[in-house]
């Protein structure tokens, strides 16, 4: 029993930290349409441009996350303004194209710059365990997926009660009317990419602090795909569940089956579940099912 709370937790977890990155996906294909395919690149680059910012100008911890959160910010504003608004009315492949050479401009981009300085992010707690009975509980990991879930409820708070949730919303279901009535499309859209660059940086340093970092980070994109997959493009809410499911089926799987058939199953349990899902629901188990007259 101790075995498998143990591996419940684990896996709980990593759930969180999956869904913060997750929604970051979702804030920007809720308001845009556009599958941001750099994703990962810009949890990785996050977090190095943090820990950047710790070893070599010897900034506090929140002091380099802010840093880095305005650095991504610009870069996001400058990507929506001078890549994706020419692609308007252009094939979705283009745009897709263009994330993927984002990604790849970011990934070699960070190495020149980036690859001297050490990637880690100092936490004070990274050493330590809570015991809850035979329990063994790393008190970083909690901490790191308590602050993403917190980000999590607060996104969905910010796009449900706030104005300018309100108005992204709006301007996603119909751009053309949100326009008529004196909306600026380009600056919402603007504003759900940097919102989507603070939670890609957020995301990175608490992967980072979960011991998961480094310019691997890249690969997060394969997380993050199922997570959203299984919940739903369009729904926070579903980023949430779906990243739980996954982060219980890899943890379970990973402690149950690995070590009985010897290899390494609970990657492929992620595939299952993504293939299953879009059998039984295309659109993902809380994602937005659109009707169109023919």
């Amino acid at each position: 029993m101790d075995y498998f709370l143990s591996l419940a937790v684990s896996g709980l977890l990593s759930g969180a930290v999956y869904a913060l990155v997750g929604v970051a996906f979702v804030v920007v294909y809720r308001a845009s349409t556009v599958l941001n395919f750099s994703l990962g690149e810009w949890v990785s680059i996050g977090a190095r441009g943090t820990a950047a910012g710790i070893h070599g100008l010897g900034l506090p911890l929140l002091g380099a996350m802010a840093g880095a959160v305005v650095a991504m910010a610009l870069l996001a504003t400058a990507f929506n303004r001078a890549v994706l608004r020419p692609l308007v009315g252009r094939p979705a492949v283009a745009v897709v194209m263009a994330t993927l050479a984002l990604g790849v401009f970011m990934h070699g981009a960070a190495l020149l710059a980036l690859s001297d300085l050490p990637g880690d992010i100092p936490f004070p707690l990274a050493h330590r365990l809570w015991w809850w009975g035979d329990v063994a509980i790393p008190p970083a990991r909690v901490v790191s997926s308590g602050v993403a879930l917190a980000l999590v409820l607060a996104v969905m708070g910010f796009f449900r009660y706030s104005r300018a949730g309100i108005a992204i919303r709006a301007i996603a279901d119909d751009p053309q009317a949100a326009t008529v009535v004196g909306m600026s499309v380009t600056r919402y859209l603007t504003l759900a990419w940097i919102l989507s660059a603070g939670l890609c940086v957020a995301g990175g340093v608490l992967w980072s602090i979960d011991g998961l970092g480094g310019f691997g980070m890249g690969l997060v994109l394969a997380k993050v795909l199922p997570v959203v997959v299984i919940g739903g493009l369009t729904s926070f809410g579903g980023a949430l569940v779906g990243a739980i499911l996954i982060g219980l089926c890899e943890s379970l799987v990973g402690g149950y089956v690995d070590p009985w058939l010897g290899v390494s199953f609970a990657s492929i349990v992620t595939v299952v579940l993504v293939l299953v899902t879009l059998a039984l629901r295309p659109t993902g188990l809380f994602g937005d099912r659109t009707v169109r007259r023919v």
